[in-house]
């Protein structure tokens, strides 16, 4: 069994970036700041990654930045603005990216900010069981259904970071199946995203059922501009939630 398997409290040498720039408006809008239990819905997805615990977490904003941030200034986060929140969702992976480093991490993973129940453990063996083997891309998949989040070895950074499509990074993900790595996980939170009211309830439901506690990860360092806009969560001003 290799040391990251055993020392769980050691952060794994991986980038998380997570993406809440979208609109949401087949919701009408703010879906990551409804209640989910005692936190919102943004909030519970940054617990998860906070809990593995990763290197570095990026949490990229739009047309909800303001109040997206007040929910998160309690996290050591940081986070990069997609300045055109219409813009295609590979725009908001190369805000994110462009706050990293490639040098400082073996791999970076991607999560959209709307599957909030992904339990740490889970996304900590996936992260382990890619990191133990010769691929580049990997993913979760329960019961035949491919999940989030994605990820990807650090040497790729400049292919998705250059990446440009209609369908995000699709296309590039699902391109070559033989770099792909495919980790079957037993818990259904890598598909429970968050598109409309059905899901909202069914997320509900889910909550309701697991109900564990996620503690709050240790801190996390540096910050790099380049392209769009970026800060440290605990060098923003209180916002007050409009």
């Amino acid at each position: 069994m290799s040391d990251l398997q055993t020392q769980k409290d050691q952060p794994l040498p991986v980038a998380a970036i997570v993406l809440a720039a979208g609109q949401g408006s087949r919701m009408g809008g703010g879906k990551l700041l409804l209640p989910l239990g005692d936190a919102t819905v943004i909030e519970r997805t940054v617990q998860s990654l906070m809990a593995v615990p990763v290197k570095d977490l990026v949490v990229v904003l739009g047309i909800y930045e303001a109040a997206i941030k007040h929910q998160l200034l309690k996290f050591p986060v940081r986070f990069a603005v997609n300045l055109d929140p219409s813009s295609e969702m590979s725009e908001s992976i190369r805000c994110g990216l462009r706050s990293l480093n490639p040098t400082d991490f073996e791999a970076f993973l991607i999560l959209p900010a709307d599957i909030p129940l992904v339990l740490p453990e889970t996304i900590r063996k996936f992260v382990v069981a890619f990191l133990g083997s010769d691929k580049p891309i990997a993913l979760p998949i329960f019961r035949n259904r491919l999940g989030h989040p994605v990820i990807f070895r650090s040497s790729f950074y400049e292919r998705v970071r250059n990446f440009r499509s209609p369908q995000g990074i699709r296309p590039l993900v699902r391109g070559d199946p033989s770099q792909i790595l495919l980790v079957e996980v037993d818990e259904e939170g890598v598909n429970a995203d968050l598109d409309n009211w059905d899901d909202y309830r069914r997320l509900l439901s889910f909550w309701a059922k697991k109900k564990k506690p996620r503690p709050i990860g240790r801190g996390l360092g540096g910050i790099s501009a380049l392209g769009c806009t970026h800060y440290s969560a605990m060098q923003a001003p209180l916002l007050k939630t409009p």
